[in-house]
């Protein structure tokens, strides 16, 4: 049980009360404080209970049937809305905060490159949703992640195992792995002192973080051992 994460959205939602007696009131800053508070709750709400936002019910074993593919996972278009709208919320309340409290300069430059932040990342999700163009491409030689202004194609020879971490409170759960192509690259610095490893996959493509890295490992297992028979076949001949 994440007792923290029940103690946060226990506070979130006393406060999304108590913003609401506010507004009652006729308080100016009743509403920033309960849609502040309502985003927390909801965040609180995913991490305890993220599939809720699945939307493939399918098994690793059930989608490893679809070898060597092409097997195609696209995002949940639901995921992508409410995390845009989440974004756009956190904003909206740093830009009231901005417009109508008078905040010292200092602070003034903190909060608004933030409002910035989530208001473009509230547009960049919503475009994501509406094109519906992200997607995982599994295949005989490696996956593909495609978002909605560039790809990444990877090799199942350059990949490692991909297994499931927890990051933080507000990234619990990331499936990391290791890219050959990155270490050559020489840019894997960052990702290894963050999570262990050179490469993540920060989408689940409407499975659950588990069930995709075992279809990953499953599908990679099975693209290096028909390799291996391939290697051995002129030695066998």
């Amino acid at each position: 049980m994440n007792l923290l994460a029940y103690v946060s959205l226990t506070i979130s939602v006393v406060f999304v009360f108590l913003g609401s007696q506010m507004i009652r009131d006729g308080a100016e800053a009743g509403i920033p404080v309960t849609l502040f508070f309502a985003m927390c709750a909801a965040i609180g709400i995913l991490q305890l209970r993220p599939g809720l936002l699945q939307r493939d019910s399918r098994s690793a074993l059930t989608l490893l049937a679809r070898y060597p593919g092409p097997l195609v996972l696209k995002a949940a278009k639901g995921k992508l809305l409410v995390f845009s709208f989440l974004s756009a919320a956190f904003g909206g309340v740093i830009l009231w905060m901005l417009l109508h409290e008078a905040l010292p300069p200092l602070k003034q430059l903190i909060l608004w490159p933030g409002a910035g932040f989530f208001l473009l990342g509230a547009v960049m999700l919503l475009v994501r949703a509406a094109k519906d163009d992200t997607a995982l491409r599994l295949n005989r030689n490696g996956f593909e992640t495609r978002q909605v202004w560039n790809g990444r194609t990877i090799r199942w020879q350059d990949t490692s195992e991909f297994t499931v971490v927890s990051v933080s409170q507000a990234v619990p759960k990331l499936i990391v792995f290791d890219d050959a192509a990155v270490e050559r690259s020489g840019t894997a610095g960052l990702n290894r002192h963050i999570v262990g490893r050179n490469s993540s996959l920060g989408e689940t493509y409407g499975l659950t973080h588990e069930a995709l890295a075992e279809l990953l490992n499953a599908w990679r297992a099975r693209a290096l051992e028909q390799d291996a028979i391939f290697t051995r076949w002129p030695e066998n001949g």
